[in-house]
């Protein structure tokens, strides 16, 4: 996934941006990419990126031509876990197989904990066989 992070940038940085990176996902065959516009927390009245982003996405012509789908982070997408400062749009196009596969969140997670779990237990079998080893 293709990742456009528009921290910091002026609005009109950030079209600039977003038009040329979509467009080289788009020609290189990426078609699901995450726009990083923040939650405008840092904006004063309002959240200008995010602002920005979203109407651009369903505004400009670009956006007609090459957006198939937009996810608002705040619900989340079929492949990332929600997040208010992040938008996820789906290219038009062929997707390469196994590129825009669902991840299951739920058993994602639960495999990162098995894993750090068996490490834990991994590093707490040799600390013991190095006390044994050390008193003898």
């Amino acid at each position: 996934m293709e990742t456009i992070d528009l921290h910091g940038m002026t609005r009109e940085e950030a079209e600039e941006t977003l038009e040329r990176r979509l467009l080289s996902a788009f020609q290189y065959g990426d078609r699901i990419v995450c726009i990083i516009h923040g939650q405008g927390k840092h904006s004063a009245h309002f959240p200008v990126l995010k602002s920005f982003v979203r109407r651009w996405l369903k505004e400009s012509e670009f956006a007609r031509t090459y957006v198939e789908t937009v996810y608002r982070g705040e619900e989340g997408s079929p492949y990332t876990p929600p997040n208010p400062g992040e938008t996820v749009v789906r290219l038009k196009g062929e997707t390469a197989i196994g590129a825009d596969e669902e991840i299951d969140w739920v058993a994602e997670e639960e495999e990162w904990a098995a894993r750090k779990q068996a490490k834990t237990i991994k590093a707490q079998r040799r600390r013991a066989s190095r006390k044994r080893s050390f008193h003898h």
